[in-house]
């Protein structure tokens, strides 16, 4: 299994349960793992590739993955 793979399945198992599911449309999700895992590498959490990570984890945690903006308002 791809890092990417076991990514989505990773963040599947752990956002389900909170009400959070990936859209099924795998081209659209799939491209945003990379950055995932780009920013795990860097900062050592999963902070929103849509974003940019101060490398602080209290200062980013508002763009973990599932990111604040995420949530409906």
């Amino acid at each position: 299994m791809s890092a990417i793979d076991e990514t989505y399945d990773r963040l599947r198992k752990v956002n389900e349960p909170k009400g959070y599911f990936l859209n099924n449309d795998d081209e659209l999700v799939r491209p945003t793992h990379p950055g995932l895992l780009t920013n795990k590498e860097r900062y050592g959490y999963m902070s929103c590739p849509c974003r940019l990570a101060t490398g602080d984890r209290e200062a980013d945690r508002d763009i973990f993955c599932p990111c604040e903006y995420a949530r409906p308002m």
